[in-house]
């Protein structure tokens, strides 16, 4: 580590986070069988490959002469450096970029042990066979050049990371309003399952026979809303209904029932057509930002990271996911 200037350390960073994008685009390109845009940021850069290489040759550095030493060193603090930055990821932007659970002795999804193998390959490489050329390179190229270069890559690298952190707190944000008008939905449909109830007792009729197809009609529309985002105008079609109905009957029985009951039914569900007004509107803006770039850059984290998990907002980022195709 003494033997690098900052302006070294910092174009060795830059260097391998080009060289991990390179490799991750690859790997996870013929993976999924599609050229993929990989990384949380929208350029050619991954920040934790160069980090992790840095973190590499400093652990590595007391033990010159001890590879199998050097590289258990230079894994284990690679692997807590993944496992810090995919918790802290992940509970900044309430997603996972990405996710080890279904890998064997993982530990909570953020790091594994084939992963950790593959970072002590990483560390034998970068330490014993890639540092020599790297030097060289550095010698060739001079400081001075080196400082110039620095100074340009990380310019552009925190304009992109800027914008790839705003995109990643707005997708975010509309998760988290996807999960409460989904919340509210539910809620909703549940007390207005109770007055349709109390409708048909004061009726006559059988529940069944006027709440058919209701029911079966919202359950397809909610698996089949995010199909297209300009859909989101008819989410909760199955609520609309029942409010719907709801207000007609009550207007109809109005005199049937108690006459403070009929006019506090009608006061509530009157209440619940604005919220689910107020709803509907805060769902649909959080979809449409009202910005098309910002649309594009959510899209973008979600294409570029097929992997991409949520374990508070799982329903919400499988809707965004099929909106997306």
């Amino acid at each position: 580590m003494l033997q690098y200037s900052f302006a070294q350390w910092v174009f060795i960073f830059c260097m391998f986070s080009v060289v991990g994008f390179i490799w991750e685009t690859i790997y996870c390109s013929l993976r999924e069988g599609k050229l993929l845009n990989r990384g949380f940021m929208k350029g050619p850069f991954l920040p934790i490959y160069g980090f992790g290489v840095c973190v590499m040759l400093i652990a590595a550095a007391p033990f010159p002469d001890l590879v199998v030493l050097g590289c258990l060193s230079g894994t284990i603090c690679a692997t807590v450096m993944e496992y810090v930055t995919g918790d802290l990821m992940e509970h900044l932007f309430k997603v996972r970029y990405w996710d080890y659970s279904k890998e064997k002795f993982n530990l909570n999804g953020h790091i594994c042990l084939g992963a950790s193998l593959v970072w002590f390959l990483a560390s034998f490489l970068v330490n014993r066979i890639a540092k020599a050329p790297v030097e060289k390179l550095m010698d060739y190229i001079g400081l001075k050049t080196i400082t110039i270069i620095d100074w340009i890559v990380m310019t552009i690298a925190v304009i992109d990371f800027a914008v790839s952190f705003k995109a990643a707190m707005d997708l975010r944000i509309v998760l988290v309003k996807m999960e409460e008008a989904r919340h509210e939905m539910k809620l909703m449909q549940k007390r207005l399952d109770v007055i349709i109830a109390i409708l048909a007792e004061e009726a006559g009729d059988k529940y069944e026979e006027f709440t058919s197809g209701v029911s079966e009609k919202y359950d397809e529309f909610t698996d089949s809303v995010s199909e297209k985002f300009d859909r989101i105008g008819d989410f909760g079609d199955g609520v609309k209904r029942r409010l719907e109905y709801a207000k007609d009957k009550t207007m109809e029985l109005e005199d049937k029932i108690m006459p403070d009951s009929g006019k506090k039914m009608i006061e509530e569900i009157s209440g619940m057509k604005d919220k689910y007004a107020q709803v509907l509107r805060n769902y649909t803006s959080s979809l449409h930002p009202g910005q098309k770039i910002k649309n594009f850059f959510i899209g973008n984290i979600i294409r570029s990271n097929p992997t991409l998990t949520s374990d508070e907002y799982a329903e919400a980022l499988e809707e965004l996911k099929k909106g997306t195709k």
